[in-house]
């Protein structure tokens, strides 16, 4: 929604990731968000290489909620910065100048390459790399789960709010049958915790 009001829609092109992870779900939201949003295209890149090598609780049957490190077992190494590899990639194929990534090192989960500084020195990389003039772009860098709820309501009103609710995953269990006030998940994984938490704090403060 930010990106489409502050660019204009036509001229985002959305990029999701179909790295083998569990639950195919999340693929599903980002392509009806897309259409929505009225996003010029929606692609979807394949990145086996990930299953491959990784063995995240996102591809694997592990618990969701033990750690192991000191990372949650949820994270699954490098995905972020082969992530944007890829988009920089498709980027100087379709002549973008920006990608915009929802990373959060407010309330995230631990992840190292959610990380303002990660991202702005992988973003020297690949201009390097492309000799291009690439800017990552993070609006949500610095905000916490309640302030990116209000950031929808802001670019959408009710309507925005309505969409992050319906049409967003965040749950590592893959569940998107049990819906609640704060969208659809297990509650019980620390994703689905974060987001109910987020939005509760939101609620708090709109009333």
């Amino acid at each position: 929604m930010w990106a489409a009001q502050k660019y204009g829609a036509e001229n985002i092109f959305t990029v999701s990731f179909n790295y083998g992870q569990k639950h195919a779900v999340e693929l599903d939201c980002a392509k009806t968000a897309a259409k929505l949003l009225g996003a010029a295209a929606h692609w979807v890149l394949n990145i086996p290489a990930l299953k491959q090598i990784g063995d995240s609780a996102l591809l694997t049957s592990a618990d969701v909620n033990e750690s192991k490190d000191g990372l949650p077992a949820s994270f699954v190494p490098a995905r972020n910065i082969i992530f944007l590899s890829q988009a920089a990639a498709l980027a100087y194929k379709l002549d973008c100048a920006n990608l915009i990534t929802g990373v959060s090192e407010a309330d995230y989960s631990g992840y190292p390459d959610c990380r303002g500084q990660t991202l702005k020195l992988l973003e020297q990389t690949l201009n390097a790399g492309l000799e291009a003039n690439l800017e990552i772009v993070m609006p949500l860098l610095r905000k916490n789960k309640a302030e990116i709820w209000e950031m929808a309501r802001q670019c959408g009103g009710t309507d925005g709010v309505e969409l992050i609710r319906e049409h967003t995953h965040t749950c590592y269990n893959g569940d998107h049958t049990t819906r609640h006030e704060w969208g659809y998940g297990c509650a019980k994984c620390p994703a689905c915790q974060l987001r109910r938490k987020g939005y509760a704090e939101f609620r708090a403060k709109v009333k």
